[in-house]
């Protein structure tokens, strides 16, 4: 019993440094590009793939931690963060970052080739040393920080021997960049006061709750706007799924300006808004996956 509490505490710990949901989705985007430039493309392709982009997802994540562990351990949100509650050591912390970087830049080279592998060491580059000490001197380190975003689904792109300038490729990477923004306002929202005090600078400082509330609104109704040109750039060719695709990009507008309008008690607006932000994205990655399934199957 000892040995089993042990291990699941552990996995406990793996789970929050490596915050696996979000590295799950990140490899999700990655896979969505893949599958949309090449619906045929290899299957070992594919898995090295996504298991590349899953690592290199869980090692930015790591090294996050232990640039912020002392701020993380001073705010409700992170504090129970594995660095910033001490139960790892930031050398232990490293060790498990260059294991994990160094796993998916190989698997990336393997698998995928030069460029994809450059893109991301670029991406892990990117977040690390401009995104993360932007946020420390300026509210554009949101925008700044969006290629982290991006660039997965370009390298899932150009893994399966797209186009990287081509318009589907970069309508795809808009999608993620338009959702990017207001899911990070979203979730900082209610920890505006904790997050000036330990000296971040990520929410516009001038504008109030309720402003930032509607700003992320607009955002959102932007990302929606390119979802719906998923159809005409044949990111989704089957007519029934594009059918699905534009109702659900429809129904989330409409859902979205209500609860906005609704937003009396902004932090509740605010998660009520993330959560919605994370299906409907998930649903929309599904979507094209599905379609390049069927297709994989059909032809």
């Amino acid at each position: 019993m000892p040995s089993h509490s042990v291990t699941v505490t552990h996995l406990s710990a793996l789970n929050r440094l490596i915050r696996l949901p979000l590295s799950a989705m990140v490899a999700l985007s990655a896979m969505t590009g893949a599958l949309a430039a090449n619906p045929h493309l290899s299957g070992l392709t594919l898995w090295a793939l996504v298991w590349g982009i899953f690592l290199l997802s869980a090692a930015s994540s790591v090294f996050n931690q232990i640039q912020e562990r002392f701020t993380d351990g001073l705010m409700r949100r992170t504090c129970h963060r594995p660095l910033a509650c001490g139960e790892l050591t930031a050398a232990t912390g490293m060790w498990i970052g260059v294991l994990l970087g160094s796993g998916s830049l190989v698997t990336l080279f393997a698998a995928t080739g030069t460029t994809t592998t450059v893109l991301g060491l670029l991406a892990i580059s990117w977040y690390l040393l401009i995104y993360t000490p932007l946020k420390r001197h300026s509210s554009l380190a949101v925008i700044a920080g969006t290629p982290c975003g991006a660039l997965p689904p370009l390298i899932g792109w150009l893994a399966a021997g797209g186009n990287p300038l081509g318009p589907q490729a970069l309508t795809l990477m808009l999608v993620m960049v338009l959702w990017q923004v207001p899911h990070y306002w979203l979730l900082a929202l209610p920890d505006r006061d904790e997050l000036k005090r330990v000296g971040f600078k990520v929410l516009p400082g001038k504008l109030s709750r309720h402003q930032l509330l509607s700003i992320s609104h607009f955002w959102i109704l932007g990302m929606v706007t390119t979802t719906l040109l998923l159809v005409p750039m044949q990111l989704v060719q089957q007519p029934i799924l594009q059918g699905l695709i534009t109702g659900l990009a429809l129904a989330f507008a409409l859902w979205s300006t209500w609860a906005q309008k609704k937003s009396l008690f902004v932090e509740k607006t605010a998660s009520r808004l993330r959560i919605g932000l994370h299906l409907y994205l998930g649903l929309v990655l599904g979507i094209i996956l599905l379609d390049a399934l069927l297709i994989r199957l059909i032809l």
